[in-house]
This record gives structure tokens, sequence and C-alpha cells, in this order.
């Protein structure tokens, strides 16, 4: 029988901006299988998705709920596009709008205190590891907005940790692997990982 690895979140999770190949959840996935021949991941990662359309999918997708009920490890990335409704559009040209966060953090402890009890309703079990929020903006010309971003970053990843201690899981503190880092680690859209990020990514899971 397979054990199951299950890779949810959003484009962190997909691997945008490289072949699926390259994405952290097979990286990690093929390390595991060196000492699990048995292991079989399926990534569920979504671009762009929020802490509200995973609970959405969490609810109502029945093939995604049987994954997890049948699954031996889940990877969850999750937040960051929860927090780009603080730009408009999420486009850093404009304005940021910190008034909302407040509204937006609230929602996100809200949403993601559901999207535990769903995992857990369905898999008491599993070994879930959840990544913390990393601030890319060092890495090129939205440096300006470094130092607001850094605060919304460390207010969400609280939440995240304060999440994980309250549903069994493991954080994955990817904030303090990307830290300094971000010109190495970076893509050129000065958001999403490169090739050399996603490995740090899943030596990040690997190692926590």
């Amino acid at each position: 029988m397979l054990s199951l690895y299950l890779a949810l979140g959003d484009s962190i999770t997909s691997g945008y901006g490289v072949d699926r190949s390259s994405s952290f959840p097979t990286i990690y996935a093929n390390f595991l299988a060196r000492h699990h021949s048995d292991l079989h991941l399926l990534n569920q990662g979504v671009n762009g998705l929020t802490t509200s359309e995973l609970l959405e999918l969490l609810k109502f997708n029945k093939g995604l709920r049987h994954s997890i009920s049948q699954a031996v490890l889940i990877t969850i990335t999750i937040g960051s596009n929860d927090l780009l409704s603080l730009m408009g559009c999420g486009n850093l040209n404009q304005a940021l709008n910190p008034s909302q966060l407040p509204f937006i953090l609230k929602n996100m402890a809200k949403t993601l205190a559901h999207v535990g009890e769903e995992v857990r309703r369905l898999n008491s079990s599993a070994t879930v590891k959840v990544a913390t929020l990393y601030n890319p903006l060092p890495a090129g010309p939205y440096a300006p907005f470094n130092a607001l971003a850094q605060r919304v970053i460390a207010s969400a990843n609280r939440i995240i940790v304060s999440w994980a201690k309250q549903y069994g899981a493991v954080v994955v503190f990817l904030d303090r692997e990307i830290r300094g880092k971000e010109h190495l680690l970076i893509g050129q859209d000065y958001a999403h990982p490169n090739e050399a990020g996603y490995q740090v990514i899943a030596k990040a899971f690997a190692r926590y």
C-alpha cells in the first residue's frame, strides 16, 4: 500500500516559475523516497490560492477530502495571497493600505481555524507541516515597501505559529530560511522562489 504525501497550498506549493520537477514538494518527496520507497506525492497546489479558497476546497472537493483522510504527511503553504488585498489589485506599485490589516488578519485567523478543524476532522494522525510566510521585497525594486511588508508578514506568521500549536502541526520557518538571501533565492518576478529557492524550501521541510 502506498503512503500518501499530500501537498496543499498556493503557488509556492504548485512550483510557480519552475518545472513541476523542481517544485519543493517534488524535491522533498524525492528525498523522503530514499527511505520510504512506497511514498506517493499528490501536489494540489493552486496558484493564487487564499485561505478562504483552501477552506472551500477542503469542505466541498470530495476527491481532496478523501486524499486528506489517506495522507500520512500533509504540507501547507498559505496566506500570502490574503495579504495581497492590502495592495490595489495586488499591485505593489499602488499604495499599500495598512488600515485593512486588522480585518484581513482577523479573517485569516478565523479561516485558518476552520481549515485546521477540517484537516483534523478528516485525519487526526497525519504529520502536518505548515510554512511561515517570507518577505521577498529586499530582492528587487519594491525594497521601499520592505519595512511595512515585514511588519505585516510578522503579524501573519504569528497567526500561523499559533494555528500550528492548536492543530498539532510542525512550523517550517521559511522566513528564517529566505531572510538575507533574497537576491539568491527569489526569481525574476521578485515574489516567487527560483530553482535554488525551491531547493532551500524543500530542505527546510525535510529538516523541521
